[in-house]
């Protein structure tokens, strides 16, 4: 499958980080995991979505530091 990552800017506009496929492993890593590095920038994973249409996990993500958008506890 195709793993789509999107970050929420601080103004709420999503930037299109990475697509990539991932393997079954990786896909159930995502039950464990809240957190991602990617190109040595951490990232919070807000949440998912599977695009049917697409045959796509689109993957929710805030820049770990950032005001952008995602839950604030």
């Amino acid at each position: 499958m195709t793993i789509t990552l999107l970050e929420k800017l601080a103004d709420g506009q999503l930037l299109k980080i990475s697509e990539r496929p991932w393997d079954e492993k990786l896909m159930q890593a995502l039950d464990a995991a809240n957190y991602v590095l990617i190109g040595g920038k951490e990232y919070e994973m807000i949440e998912g979505r599977l695009n049917l249409d697409l045959n796509v996990f689109e993957l929710l993500l805030v820049a770990i530091g950032s005001e952008g958008g995602g839950n604030k506890q």
